[in-house]
Order: structure tokens, then sequence, then C-alpha cells
């Protein structure tokens, strides 16, 4: 098994575009020699795309062994330091970060004045990009100039400098807090995920609202509002207080036409921001404001083609092909969706972006659905299966438990008796394995288990029986998670009325198509 840091590299290499490694080999020239091994290391690891070390050994006679790790850390190095050089015209953050290093060098070299006019241009740059604690680092590395030597600037300059360091600790101190509430906001989004019962919701708001610093919000800066608006989207999402998360969502994105320049240093931010948007629109049903919204992410990309880095192009991609299956469902236009899907699964085989399980597993289930949807039940099964011929521990157990009772309607409605029969057992384990399950999870099995077992005769009435239950459970905000998941009241209206799904749910939501 390779080393960590080995692994790093050969994944930094990997991720490297052709214009970032021409920039690299031009980097070695500038600190020497084009021929130095670190360089002769990369271009095996860049040709192979392997560490394989003794073949490496082998094809390169003149490294030796013991000197292997030196070269990679070197390498390592070297290509982080190319990088930032590359980017710095990109990222504003990375070009003060220099300019401050370069302040540092003439306070060094006994330059004052030039290193104070250098920091002038740190905190320019400090302030375009809200960056306040590197503000805070360039005021302080000025006071200590300016107590420590003669400026000349200095009896005016004392008390701004004091004044504006004691009022960016206040700023500071509220951002911290601020942030610190969206990130364990999110964290229990991640851990606990939707509220499932009353305990659930006192808990979430107890905890909120005694997190929550006294704010005027028009008096918060960019970073501020940000995790203010953050915050909430997290708390509202986990209540499933769907309008009140569109509402913060919309305000987390207007935030940055407020303040269009932070587009760019926030990218993937922003691209949350629209990704939020969309995911409230969705839970709420409405494709009229759905469309243009996806409109906008789709957009972004054409309109910063040449600014995106692999992280921004890969969030972009992972929101657009969310959404764009959202779209399906929410247009119902299934099988106008099959080419669709069909795009989406080769990108998800090829590994081109770095997608974890989690987003894996919702593709899968999500693809299968549509292809449910355009009635093709031999792919719908062939995708259920990539989640449920093994067990996820910890990763989406509510989409787990949907793909294997999918499956069984899908075997359900090819007439698989005896896979419907054998698999309910299988399902059935699963469902014990499970923390928690919601009462819909429980109904939905409880019929499918039963269905061997019914008379042809009396099928038509326990469907209508199965979709009263349900029905009554809708009303319960607490059960509604699962409906979005899987659409089963339409599937229901389809046996009872002997039409496709689709028709049922387009007769459902009076949706017509031309």
């Amino acid at each position: 098994m390779l080393k960590q840091k080995t692994y790093y590299l050969i994944e930094l290499i990997g991720s490297l575009t052709k214009s970032e490694k021409r920039h690299f080999k031009l980097h070695t020239q500038k600190v020497g020699s084009s021929d130095k091994i670190y360089v002769q290391l990369f271009d095996y690891i860049e040709k192979h795309g392997v560490f394989d070390e003794e073949q490496l050994l082998k094809k390169l006679p003149f490294i030796k062994k013991a000197q292997l790790s030196n070269l990679k850390a070197n390498l390592y190095k070297q290509l982080l330091r190319s990088l930032r050089d590359y980017n710095k015209e990109s990222y504003s953050e990375i070009k003060a970060r220099e300019k401050f290093d370069f302040a540092k060098v003439l306070y060094a070299k006994g330059q004052y004045k030039a290193s104070i006019a250098m920091l002038q241009q740190v905190k320019k740059l400090a302030n375009t990009i809200q960056k306040k604690p590197l503000l805070y680092l360039a005021i302080s590395f000025e006071k200590q100039i300016e107590t420590q030597h003669v400026t000349g600037s200095m009896a005016k300059r004392a008390a701004q400098l004091a004044q504006r360091s004691l009022d960016i600790v206040g700023e500071l101190e509220l951002t911290d807090i601020l942030s610190n509430l969206s990130l364990t906001m999110y964290g229990l989004y991640l851990k606990r995920g939707y509220v499932k019962s009353e305990k659930d919701v006192k808990y979430l708001k107890k905890y909120f609202d005694s997190h929550l610093p006294d704010h005027e919000e028009g008096e918060l800066d960019f970073y501020q509002r940000l995790h203010l608006y953050q915050s909430h989207v997290w708390y509202y999402q986990m209540l499933q207080d769907f309008r009140q998360y569109y509402r913060y969502a919309l305000k987390w994105v207007e935030l940055f036409e407020e303040y269009p320049d932070m587009k760019i240093p926030e990218t993937t931010t922003y691209i949350k921001g629209l990704h939020n948007i969309l995911n409230s629109l969705f839970s709420l049903a409405r494709y009229d404001h759905f469309e243009s919204a996806l409109k906008v992410l789709w957009n972004f990309k054409t309109l910063h083609p040449a600014k995106l880095s692999r992280n921004e192009d890969s969030q972009l991609e992972l929101f657009g092909y969310i959404h764009g299956l959202n779209l399906i469902f929410l247009n119902t236009k299934y099988s106008d969706g099959v080419a669709y899907v069909e795009g989406l699964s080769n990108v998800l085989e090829s590994k081109k972006y770095p997608w974890d399980l989690n987003r894996e597993l919702v593709f899968y289930y999500k693809i299968a659905c549509v292809y449910y949807g355009a009635n093709d039940l031999g792919k719908t099964i062939f995708f259920l299966n990539k989640i449920t011929n093994q067990y996820y521990p910890g990763f989406k157990e509510d989409i787990q438990c949907f793909a294997r009772i999918l499956n069984l309607i899908a075997h359900y409605d090819l007439d698989n008796e005896a896979l419907v029969s054998y698999q309910v057992k299988s399902v059935y384990r699963f469902l014990l394995k499970m923390k928690e399950m919601q009462k819909v999870q429980h109904e939905v099995f409880k019929f499918i288990r039963r269905t061997p077992n019914m008379l042809r005769s009396d099928v038509r009435q326990e469907f209508i029986l199965l979709k009263e239950k349900l029905l009554l459970l809708r009303k319960d905000k607490m059960e509604r998670r699962p409906f979005l998941y899987l659409d089963i009241i339409s599937w229901l209206d389809s046996k009872i009325k002997g039409i496709t799904m689709v028709e049922a749910i387009r007769e459902r939501r009076n949706i017509t198509t031309t």
C-alpha cells in the first residue's frame, strides 16, 4: 500500500492541467537545471500515473533507493510552489500574501517606508476580498514597524492603527461566532439529517437560538452575513421548512450580487448557494422558478470558463447533474431524460471527478428513478443493484432503504413473484440494521411483504387502503421527506387506475405536456 504522502504526490500530478505542467517545467528552469532528478521523477509519474518503486528504480537507475523519500518531498514542494505562482493572478489572497512576504523582506533590509508602502497594498487587497484576518495581520506588522523605527508617520498614524486594530478584533470575534454556528449547524445536518420527531425539533431550536449571537444584519460585513445566512439555511433545511430554506438560500446568493467581486475568490461558496436555492425550489415543487435558477447555474461555467479550478469545476458539474436530474422529476419528461442519465452514468464510471460515495449512491438511485419513469425496468434494477448488492454502513441509509424498496416494486411490476419473495427477506434484514425507519417506509415494506399472499381480486383494494394510510402520513410534517425520494402515491394511483406512473404523476400535479 502506498504511503499517504506518496499518494498525495501522485494525486496532485494527476490533477495538473497541460498549462500547469508546462508552467512547472518553466519553474524548474528558474530554480536550476531542468535535468534535475526530481524533474525526471515527475516525468516518470506523469507518464505512468502510478508509483511502482521497483519499476521506477529499474527505469531510473541513477536514483538510489535512499534518495526517494527526499526526492518525493522536494518534487511535492516544487509542484506546490509552481502552482502557487501559476495561480497568484487568479487568487487575490495568494497575491496579497506574496506582497506581505515582500513587506517582510523589505523590512529585513531596513527599508521601513517601502515595507509600509507594500503593506498598504496588502490592506487594499484584503479589503477588496473581505479578508479581515489578512487585514489584521498587515496592521499588526505595520504597528510593529511604527513602534520600533522612526518612519515620519508615527504621530498621526498611532491612534488610527490602534483603533482600527481594536475594531478588527471585535469584527473577527463576531465573524468567528457566526462561522462556528454555520459549521456546527452543517455538522448537525450531516450527522442527524432532517428532524424526525418533536423531540428533534425542540433540540434543534434550542441549540440554534442559544448559539445565535445578537446582531444587526445591516451592520454585518460580507463574511458575517454569509455565515448568518448559511446557518439559517441548514437550520430550516433540517426543520423541513422549505419556504424559509428558500428565503435564506436566496439571501446567500443575493449577497454575491451585492459583492460581485467575491464570486471569484468564493466561487465554490457561490455555486453552493445556487445549489441550495435549487434544492429548496425542488422541495417546494416550484418548476416555474426552478428552470430559470438552473440556467444561472449552467451558465456560470460559460461566463467563467478560464477561471475555474479543478475543485470548482467538479462542484459545478456535481450540482449541475443533481439538478438536471431534479428537472426531469419536475417536468416528468423521463423518456427524454434517458440520454441525460446515460451521459451521467459514463461520467460516474470514468471517475472523472472526485465525488464521494454519498454522492454516487444518490446519483445511482436517481438514475434508476429516471429509468423507472421511462418504464425501462431492466435498467432500473441494474442501477439499483449498484446500491443494493452490498451494505454501506454510515452512508445514506435512507437512499439505501428506498433503493431496496424500489427494487421490490420493479420486480413486482415485472411479475417476478419468486424474486419478490426472496428479496423481501433481504430487505427486512437491511431494515433491521437501520437506526431509524419512518412510518412511510414501514407501511410500504409491510404491503410488499404481503403481496405474494394476496388474491388478485383483492390487490386493487389493497392498493387503495395503502394509499389512504400514506395520505394520512403525508399530513405529518415529520413523514413528508420519504415522498421526495419515492413518489409512492403516484405509483399506487397507476395501479389503481390502470395507467402508467408518469400519467399518474402528471394527472396528480395537473401537468400538461406538448
